[in-house]
């Protein structure tokens, strides 16, 4: 407490504010009017078991009481929570006025009209979803809104799809729901994500599961798709929205994968290994009717040495990175040089005749510009020169480096 004065001055003030006298809070308090009396005078202490009842009769809290001053600003954040609980009731209230006089009126009018419910139930499903938006929030803890909202939205959303459709006698209810879902999930999804209470397991994989939601979405919006235009092309579609997708978006999922221990350390290899995958699994499907194995498989293969050549060089060959990368830029001269060669066997296993095939021995001659052959033969040893010099300039660097330690 303060000292007697102040305690005994904030009393009588007190008291004075609410039209007491000393002998009515006396009686309040069952205490004697000279105790009050002794009080208010600051030259005594109420004993300690009386501070509730004081403060009861007084209307003030303990913390006022004990500091002989007006809590102002407790007493306001006690005032704003009365008047947001008050608004808050109120706010409900209008709402339940608004949506049941409107679905009253439209349940009478649809009587009324055609002696049956029909177009009452679109209404009912979109009073519902803007209901989600305007109405469930209230309902619904501070932290959880945001999730809430987009689920309710998306669960009514889809309700009166299905109800227009069942209205309009259609069959587009499947694109139109799952077309809705996966455009929604794409767009709010992460911050719905971000306010779930998600097990251990999945906190720290939000971005992958974003991912595999609206993959699976889509998966599922091709397939209604193709039902619906009675089409074959599913599995491409699929093999190649993985293929796709894989190739822009694993490299950032790949730390929140449950890979099996010791896997992390090879991120690039599942990477090369996954993307090869689908794509050899790709060009089966497409070449099934006759260009499979051949030619698409060697020359699939083909390409893809010199990706898995500069994954070997850097990742995985001892030395410093001037040397990986020197032997990177080394292994591309070569591709660029042998490539082409090996196209022209494959092709020619394969039937076809070239009316130009390619010959190890450039044809090239820098002082002539003029011949398209002649062109393309300077272009592309300056390329295979350009490649192999800068490889010997790194693996130079490299080598030089490792002398100096």
């Amino acid at each position: 407490m303060e000292n007697k004065k102040s305690f005994g001055s904030f009393l009588c003030q007190r008291r004075k504010e609410l039209g007491l006298t000393q002998k009515e809070l006396a009686q309040r308090l069952f205490v004697t009017d000279s105790a009050v009396s002794k009080w208010e005078r600051g030259l005594a202490y109420p004993d300690i078991t009386l501070l509730q009842s004081i403060c009861q009769v007084l209307e003030c809290s303990e913390k006022e009481l004990l500091s002989a001053s007006e809590d102002v600003e407790g007493r306001r954040a006690e005032q704003l929570a009365k008047k947001y609980l008050r608004l808050s009731r109120n706010y409900r209230l209008v709402q339940y006025i608004l949506y049941g006089a409107l679905t009253g009126g439209c349940l009478l009018g649809n009587l009324i009209a055609g002696h049956n419910l029909t177009w009452f139930w679109i209404v009912l499903a979109a009073e519902a979803m803007v209901a989600s938006l305007t109405l469930l929030p209230v309902f619904v803890p501070e932290g959880r809104r945001g999730a809430a909202c987009f689920g309710g939205f998306a669960g009514c959303l889809v309700v009166l799809l299905g109800v227009c459709c069942l209205y309009t006698g259609g069959d587009w209810f499947p694109l139109a729901a799952l077309g809705s879902l996966f455009g929604l999930g794409l767009a709010f999804l992460p911050l719905v994500l971000r306010s779930l209470p998600l097990p251990e397991g999945l906190a720290h994989r939000k971005a992958a599961l974003y991912v595999g939601i609206e993959l699976v979405l889509l998966f599922a919006l091709l397939g209604a798709a193709c039902l619906d235009s009675r089409g074959t092309w599913f599995v491409s579609a699929v093999v190649w929205t993985l293929f796709g997708a894989g190739a822009f978006l694993l490299p950032p999922l790949l730390p929140q994968l449950p890979l099996p221990a010791g896997w992390h350390r090879h991120k690039a290899l599942v990477y090369f290994s996954w993307e090869t995958l689908l794509l050899l699994l790709g060009l089966a499907w497409e070449g099934r009717n006759g260009d499979f194995p051949l030619p698409m498989l060697p020359m699939a293969l083909l390409c893809l040495t010199l990706p898995w050549g500069w994954l070997g060089a850097v990742r995985y060959l001892p030395g410093s990175r001037w040397v990986r990368v020197g032997l990177g830029l080394v292994w591309t001269g070569l591709w660029v040089w042998l490539a082409p060669f090996a196209l022209d066997r494959v092709l020619l296993a394969s039937g076809w005749i070239s009316s130009q095939p390619y010959d190890l021995r450039l044809p090239f001659d820098l002082t002539n510009w003029g011949d398209s052959q002649v062109l393309s033969a300077n272009v592309l040893f300056l390329i295979i020169l350009g490649a192999v010099a800068a490889g010997g300039v790194c693996l130079a660097v490299g080598l030089a480096r490792r002398r100096r330690r």
